[in-house]
C-alpha cells in the first residue's frame, strides 16, 4: 500500500508515524520548508518541499498509481482540486480530504471523492451519540462511505452499485491500513435534494 500525504501540519505528522508500519510507502507533500525539515528529521517517509495543488509537483513526486491521496490543506476547494487530479492525471484510486465546512462532504461525494472528512460533524455526531439523541443522517452516510471506501480498495474504481452498495463485497478479514483511519470518520452531513 502506497499513500500520499498533501498540506497539513499536525495531522500530516501523526499521519506519517501512524501509517508507517501499516503501508509500503508513505509520502508527504508540503509547501513549507521549515515543516518539511521537521517531519524529514521525525519520520523515515519521502517529504518533498512543494506545492501540492500543481500536477508537476505531484508528477515529480512519483505518486502517480500510488493507491491513496490524504489531503489536508485548510482550504475546502484545495483539497477536491487535489483528490480530482490525483484521481484523474495519477491514477489514485483512494482519494481522502478534511472538509472545513461539513455541508461539503455531500458535494465532494458527488463529485468522485472516495471519502470526505469533516470534524465538525464527527464531532457532533460524537455529541450526539454521548447525550444518546437520535443521528438523523449518520447510518445511512456511514454505509455509503464505507461501500465507496470498500469499492475503491477492491480497485473497481467506481464506487457505489445503483442501490447504494459497494459493488464487490469486502473480505471482514482482509487487514487495512485505512480501515482504522476511517473507524472515526465519516461521510456527515444532510444531502441537499
Amino acid at each position: 500500500m502506497r499513500v500520499v500525504i498533501v498540506g497539513g501540519r499536525s495531522r500530516a505528522d501523526y499521519l506519517m508515524g501512524a501509517l508507517a508500519e501499516t503501508v509500503d510507502t508513505v509520502v508527504a507533500i508540503n509547501d513549507d520548508r521549515r515543516f518539511c525539515e521537521y517531519l524529514s528529521s521525525r519520520h523515515d517517509g519521502t517529504v518533498i518541499w512543494g506545492n501540492g495543488m500543481k500536477l508537476a509537483v505531484l508528477e515529480e513526486a512519483g505518486i502517480a498509481g500510488f493507491d491513496a491521496i490524504v489531503a489536508l490543506t485548510g482550504l475546502d476547494a484545495d483539497n477536491l482540486a487535489i483528490c480530482q487530479v490525483a484521481k484523474k492525471f495519477l491514477g489514485i484510486r483512494i482519494q481522502l480530504c478534511i472538509v472545513s465546512n461539513p455541508e461539503n462532504t455531500a458535494i465532494f461525494r458527488q463529485l468522485g471523492v472516495t471519502a470526505a472528512i469533516s470534524a465538525t460533524a464527527t464531532l457532533a455526531q460524537a455529541i450526539r451519540g454521548a447525550l444518546e439523541l437520535p443521528d438523523p443522517v449518520g447510518a445511512k452516510a456511514r454505509a455509503a462511505t464505507a461501500a465507496a471506501v470498500a469499492a475503491a480498495e477492491a480497485g473497481n474504481g467506481e464506487g457505489d452499485g445503483a442501490d447504494g452498495t459497494a459493488d464487490d463485497e469486502e473480505d471482514p478479514g482482509a487487514p487495512s491500513p485505512f480501515r482504522s483511519i476511517l473507524g472515526s470518520w465519516h461521510h456527515l452531513g444532510k444531502e441537499r435534494r
